[in-house]
């Protein structure tokens, strides 16, 4: 808990130090919560599949 109260003293104490330091873990938690390039590409190359063949696995064989 004294732990919390300095933080907390601290953060009083230099308030635009205090801003900076919580946008930066904003921005962290933004960039680790993104996907990486390599499967946004993958998912958007399937979209594209996708809409250019949809029924390409219903058309294999004639109906009985």
């Amino acid at each position: 808990m004294d732990h919390i109260l300095a933080i907390i003293e601290a953060a009083r104490a230099n308030p635009l130090l205090a801003a900076g330091i919580g946008v930066a873990c904003i921005g962290g938690v933004v960039l680790l919560r993104r996907r990486p390039k390599i499967q946004r590409e993958a998912d958007e190359r399937l979209s594209a599949l996708r809409r250019d063949n949809p029924d390409q696995y219903t058309k294999l064989r004639p109906p009985r």
